[in-house]
């Protein structure tokens, strides 16, 4: 593995240090999803359709080449007994690996429906919850209670408005915490979904980001059932700080602007230690007082982070890792 190290000081928020690293195998690839292993090490899924578990310092510990017709892995998520990749694109559909990352079952649970694009998946323990753009009017909205095998739609149908639909920059657009499912939306209008009961019911509070067909929240971090971050923006955009952020303390019924939001389109958010993260186009940046403000700590091309023994792990647009110590 070719591997890069640079150290350099960064007097922002204590951070002191960035190691750059390439555990890629083509001029190409660049890694789409970062997740923090229970066992401390990190698992990648990227643009080529190949999933790794990296050791912190990077090194490549085991490798899946899935191959055709998987085309690339947008999002993992960890189970007890594995791993589920989704990939987002023509083909759309998941594959279960074990924790060896020997490719288990290929999943396509909805026939194959090529209208169908994937924007997300999450898991805790048995139970996955799995969001899809909308078709005829209605999100895709999926989940299973035996680790991705078997697949079934929620009770209730959750409508789209005209111009609305899920962003799958980063797979950050649904989550599961205790039990519950969440997902935000975006475009000519931007919303909140949750649903406390595995999809029989949905609550749902408008968010106000602006409205385009690119404006929105791409990303949502659930600290707990109260606080709730989205960050976004205008990818077409990514230069303008405006409306990039909005957080709920109310478990997302009312929804406050940052008074200084992140330094431009954000596609990614992530909540470790206190601290909340987020990058995209233009950077990195940090609030460490639940999302009122932000300070820019990094002006890379990010695409996905994620937090490990004190660490802040990000790819990047021309492939290679970022990691930034405190």
């Amino acid at each position: 593995m070719l591997k890069f190290i640079i150290c350099l000081s960064l007097p922002f928020y204590g951070w002191s240090q960035m190691q750059v690293f390439f555990p890629k195998t083509s001029p190409k690839e660049h890694q789409r999803t970062l997740v923090a292993l229970h066992n401390g090490q990190i698992a990648s899924g990227s643009s080529e359709a190949n999933i790794r578990i990296h050791a912190l310092s990077g090194q490549v510990l085991q490798k899946s080449e899935l191959g055709s017709p998987f085309k690339e892995i947008r999002d993992l998520a960890q189970t007890p007994n594995g791993f589920i990749a989704m990939q987002s694109h023509d083909s759309s559909g998941l594959v279960l690996l074990d924790n060896t990352l020997e490719i288990d079952t290929i999943i396509y649970p909805f026939g194959k429906r090529s209208g169908l694009f994937l924007d997300g998946i999450c898991a805790q323990e048995n139970l996955v919850f799995l969001l899809g753009d909308p078709i005829d009017g209605f999100f895709s909205t999926f989940y299973s209670t035996d680790f991705g095998l078997h697949w079934q739609a929620t009770p209730a149908k959750v409508n789209a408005n005209d111009g609305e639909a899920a962003y799958a920059a980063s797979g950050q657009t649904n989550q599961i915490l205790n039990g519950h499912f969440y997902f935000v939306s975006g475009g000519l209008t931007s919303r909140f979904f949750h649903s406390p009961d595995q999809g029989a019911t949905w609550n749902t509070n408008a968010i106000p980001y602006p409205s385009c067909p690119t404006c929105g929240p791409y990303a949502m971090a659930i600290n707990n059932e109260r606080e709730i971050m989205t960050v976004g923006g205008d990818y077409t955009k990514p230069h303008v700080a405006e409306n990039t952020c909005f957080y709920s303390k109310d478990g997302g019924k009312t929804w406050n602007a940052s008074k200084k939001g992140p330094s431009g389109y954000r596609s990614c958010v992530i909540s470790a230690e206190k601290i909340y993260y987020a990058c995209g186009t233009n950077g990195i940046d940090v609030s460490k007082n639940g999302g009122k403000t932000w300070k820019q700590i990094s002006k890379v091309n990010a695409l996905s982070m994620t937090f490990s023994n004190g660490q802040l792990y990000v790819t990047l647009a021309d492939g290679s890792w970022l990691v930034l110590q405190r």
